[in-house]
């Protein structure tokens, strides 16, 4: 794919954005999708080596009948990021489907109890996912949370034992992430959802995992995330024990406190986050929404390695949303 190929690729992006913001979409199909732009401190002296595009997707959404929905998400970053560089932009396009799954309510195709079932490669069900923070990838916890771009089957049952439980959702998964190839590892997760009251939710959830060794890596999560009765503040928590973690060989647990609030015109976001023998970070962030598809984002974090090294790193980031879902945003995120 030659530069100017991804220069068109990109304009009809923006085309459809722009279309599928404008216009009444059908009622069988969903476009969505989002562009951030990151500017940090890393390389200030020279802006093209600090600009980076982040999360930038552009997500399919079709109900092919009732019950019955296919989703596809289109990860742009890495073309952009090479593009934004100068660099070859060749690019696989099976790299580039960060989603590519079908969706199943059961009880509205069949007499079947309600049931979720998920097949294709999607996240699998484990921990919270929390991207208050706008620049949320950069995380301290974030590779330990989030098992995306795997290939496997979710089922999520609206259960409840004795009101203890409200749902629980099983993952089995191949841990080769970010291509259609089927690895021999193999993954598991599960976890159990509940919503104690209408601001508390409270989450389980456990993962055994497959590295190809003898050795299989183990993970546990409790998390629980509390939204004021305005939906002006939120706070959450989250802690994880792992054992035989191939990035993380000297750590047993990490955890993570944050809390958001509306602020002036936006909400203001800080979040501390430990990984044991590893490093600890503090970050705080503000989300200002201009208009009704842009957010400007400044953010600050500093970090300390456990060899007592520390760094901070101040960015920002343009987020633009658009499609049907633009400018729709709950709580704190403003």
């Amino acid at each position: 794919m030659n530069k100017q190929i991804t220069s068109a690729v990109l304009a009809a992006t923006m085309m459809l954005s722009s279309s599928a913001h404008a216009t009444e979409l059908p009622d069988w199909l969903d476009i969505s999708g989002s562009v951030n732009f990151d500017v940090t401190s890393d390389d200030m002296k020279n802006i093209d080596a600090a600009l980076r595009a982040q999360d930038a997707e552009l997500r399919f959404e079709i109900l092919a009948r009732e019950g019955v929905k296919l989703v596809i998400k289109a990860e742009l970053e890495r073309v952009l990021n090479k593009y934004i560089k100068d660099e070859n932009l060749d690019a696989e396009l099976e790299k580039m489907i960060e989603e590519a799954y079908i969706q199943i309510e059961t009880d509205k195709v069949s007499k079947l109890p309600r049931a979720i079932i998920t097949v294709g490669k999607h996240r699998m069900a484990f921990a919270q996912r929390l991207a208050e923070l706008p620049m949320f990838k950069d995380s301290l916890l974030y590779k330990l949370t989030n098992e995306e771009e795997m290939l496997g089957l979710t089922v999520a049952l609206p259960v409840n034992f004795f009101k203890i439980v409200d749902e629980v959702a099983f993952s089995l998964y191949e841990t080769g992430a970010g291509d259609f190839k089927i690895s021999k590892d193999k993954g598991m997760t599960v976890r159990l959802s509940k919503k104690v009251t209408q601001q508390l939710e409270l989450q389980i959830s456990g993962m055994l995992k497959e590295h190809g060794t003898a050795d299989k890596e183990l993970r546990g999560s409790v998390g629980f995330v509390f939204t004021s009765n305005d939906g002006r503040w939120k706070v959450w928590a989250q802690g994880l024990v792992m054992e035989k973690s191939p990035e993380y060989v000297n750590s047993k647990y990490a955890g993570a406190i944050g809390a958001a609030m509306k602020l002036g015109a936006g909400a203001i976001v800080v979040e501390a986050s430990t990984i044991e023998n590893h490093a600890r970070e503090v970050a705080v962030a503000y989300n200002f929404p201009v208009g009704a598809l842009l957010i400007l984002s400044p953010e600050v974090r500093y970090l300390r390695h456990e060899n007592g090294s520390d760094e901070t790193v101040v960015g920002i980031r343009a987020r633009i949303e658009f499609g049907r879902k633009a400018g729709l945003t709950k709580g704190p995120r403003a």
